[in-house]
């Protein structure tokens, strides 16, 4: 059984949940999201993870600190946003990176389709900043496609361990 993704899903779920209603309804993850959410794995994760498995996910989640910095530097990608896909990084299985990064790819595709199509129906609530401005003013909130990437990634670990 998974245990791993089971603690995992438990202690970031809150977080994710709340990035997302704050990146829907501002435009703006808090520093305290991406701040506890590391925290929260620097204490949890001995329990479940090897030690060796613990180091390595710190060191991914420092290399995408250092990726961050270098990404909000040269001005591509907003901070908030950032900071969320930093503090996620470690609490993602080390072999599974680049299939996670694929799997973040195509959340992201629905959760662009799924904000639209909001939008478009008249679902969107009002005065709500990601559905505020128009055509190609306006912004997507990536903190809600991250936030379902993760819930989804641990829940499949969770079922395919069952």
């Amino acid at each position: 059984m998974a245990v791993w993704a089971i603690v995992f899903l438990v202690v970031t779920f809150p977080f994710c949940i709340y990035a997302t209603w704050t990146d829907l309804k501002f435009l703006k993850i808090p520093n305290i999201v991406p701040v506890s959410m590391v925290l929260v794995f620097i204490v949890v994760a001995p329990f479940v993870l090897s030690f060796a498995e613990y180091r390595l996910s710190l060191f991914y989640g420092f290399i995408a600190l250092l990726i961050s910095l270098v990404l909000f530097a040269a001005r591509l990608v907003p901070g908030g946003d950032l900071k969320f896909t930093t503090a996620i990084v470690p609490f993602v299985d080390t072999g599974e990176l680049i299939s996670f990064a694929m799997f973040v790819s195509l959340c992201a595709i629905l959760a662009v389709f799924t904000h639209l199509v909001f939008g478009w129906v008249g679902l969107a609530p009002k005065n709500w900043a990601s559905w505020e401005k128009g055509g190609w003013k306006r912004r997507f909130p990536v903190g809600f496609a991250l936030s379902g990437a993760l819930i989804t990634y641990l829940s499949a670990h969770i079922i395919q361990g069952a």
